[in-house]
């Protein structure tokens, strides 16, 4: 879908995630070939077989790097343009609901966690719905408190995508979910990530006890 045909929420969007994807490119271009030129500096500066060797091997494996970088990029942008394609439908199909985000906590690299009150229920709900909004680095950046909305849903259930248009109709995006699922997610990821540590610490003590 082209940027002009988005929704005007969108649009920015669109155009910022676009730009870094092409800025992420040029990054990678530039490390391979920084990379590249200095061993070919290293391989005529030093007039060796070895070095010569290195530099055709790496030239070979670059070619195969490229092409996966290449097919990554291509992916980030397709699932960019099918995010933004679905978010679209949400804009255009469903109707705007008032309702006031409140986060719990500060946010982090998988979102912010936040409660979700329509302004239909003045009362909160026997079980208050619960919203984690996507990472700042994905889409737009977070509240830093809480901020009246209007909400765009299907269905108010655990693992629909949402968007909200806040003041001067600046967009957030995210998901309902089910906090005990969520914080089941997190532990077990956090649990993960020690055991991994740990793992990783005893090869290395290994490697240099035997060295």
């Amino acid at each position: 879908m082209s940027e002009t045909n988005l929704h005007p929420a969108l649009q920015k969007l669109a155009a910022t995630h676009r730009r870094r994807l092409r800025l992420l490119g040029l990054w990678l271009f530039l490390a391979a070939a920084g990379f590249l030129m200095l061993l070919m500096v290293k391989a005529f500066t030093g007039q060796d077989a070895g070095s010569l060797l290195l530099l055709g091997l790496v030239g070979l494996l670059m070619l195969p790097a490229m092409a996966f970088a290449g097919g990554l990029m291509w992916y980030l942008d397709r699932r960019l343009s099918r995010g933004l394609d679905e978010i679209e439908r949400l804009l255009r199909d469903c109707a705007p609901q008032a309702a006031r985000l409140t986060p719990l906590g500060r946010g982090d690299g998988m979102g912010l966690l936040a409660t979700l009150q329509l302004a239909t229920e003045p009362t909160a709900p026997a079980k208050p719905l619960h919203a984690l909004i996507n990472p700042s680095f994905r889409w737009s950046a977070p509240p830093l408190g809480e901020i009246d909305v209007r909400l765009y849903c299907r269905e108010l259930a655990p693992d629909r995508l949402w968007i909200a248009l806040g003041a001067g109709g600046a967009p957030l995006i995210g998901k309902l979910i089910d906090r005990d699922a969520y914080r089941r997610r997190r532990l077990l990821l956090a649990v993960s990530l020690i055991l991994l540590t740990f793992l990783l610490a005893v090869l290395a003590g290994t490697r240099l006890v035997a060295g």
